[in-house]
């Protein structure tokens, strides 16, 4: 009798591990759907929040129904990757509505009359701005760590140089990574390979929206990503370019678009990565 009821024991706990969770996130990341533009939420077990780029000026109120759903109101920080509209333009409704307690860009001047309000924003509710420089770590808690790779010191000369100077950041949980490039195009993938960065990464951000200017062929092998995430609008022919959507299908990488998935939803552990999206649910786990 006593054998047979330990049996029984034995298997309920089984059954109770089997139940549980495999892995457990220290870091969230929510790349959140903005239509044309940028807008990424990472939070960690340790209550930590920063928010990367806040979408067009249309895109504020999908942004914070994000940050409202994970209570990370207000945000210990912001990072604005670099000063155009589509990712820049949500921010101000952002920093009225829920608030933070900095704010970061790359310092690259490109000054505009909605950068100009952002500004006066900041300045209205006491929120320090600071200048973003490569090699500086944000230590989150839980064993998440940021390094911003860039930007570009000295400045990039370039038809677009404000894209060519985006803040680039790597988000890393021990095993687990995930490279946010903003706009990022060929030339500052050059001068990051040039570097020596480490660029190897679970999952891309892929940068610009996969302009046919992003993503090019040696930045990918250097990346190596398993998941590439686009983030774009619907019916869009240029983003992805068929040119960058052909180099990212020959990197092997898994790709999603927010225009096809809705918001994607990283979660990070020690060992590896999960994602799910709006439109699909059902967590998968990254080879």
């Amino acid at each position: 009798m006593q054998a047979l009821l330990a049996l029984v024991l034995c298997l309920a706990c089984a059954r109770s591990s089997l139940a549980e969770p495999p892995h457990s996130a220290s870091a969230v990341v929510d790349i959140i759907a903005v239509g044309h533009g940028d807008s990424i939420l990472i939070t960690t077990a340790a209550g930590k929040s920063l928010l990367i780029d806040g979408g067009d000026t249309d895109a504020a109120p999908a942004v914070l129904a994000a940050l409202r759903s994970r209570a990370v109101c207000p945000l210990d920080m912001i990072l604005l990757t670099h000063r155009h509209k589509d990712h820049l333009g949500g921010l101000r409704r952002v920093i009225e509505e829920c608030g933070a307690r900095q704010f970061m860009d790359s310092g690259f001047r490109h000054d505009s009359e909605i950068y100009l309000r952002l500004l006066e924003s900041l300045e209205k509710h006491g929120i320090p701005l600071r200048q973003a420089e490569a090699g500086r770590q944000i230590d989150l808690g839980s064993g998440a760590v940021l390094t911003l790779l860039g930007p570009p010191q000295p400045s990039i000369e370039a038809h677009d140089a404000a894209n060519a100077n985006s803040v680039v950041s790597r988000l890393t949980v021990e095993k687990s990574s995930v490279l946010l490039v903003g706009d990022a195009d060929f030339a500052e993938e050059h001068w990051l390979m040039s570097r020596g960065s480490r660029l190897r990464s679970t999952v891309l951000k892929v940068g610009h929206h996969g302009s046919r200017t992003s993503s090019s062929s040696d930045f990918l092998r250097d990346v190596a990503p398993r998941l590439a995430v686009i983030s774009n609008k619907p019916n869009d022919a240029k983003h992805p370019h068929p040119e960058t959507d052909a180099r990212l299908h020959d990197s092997k990488a898994r790709i999603l678009e927010t225009a096809k998935e809705g918001t994607i939803h990283l979660e990070l552990d020690p060992e590896g990565v999960t994602f799910h999206t709006a439109n699909h649910p059902q967590k998968v786990r990254l080879p």
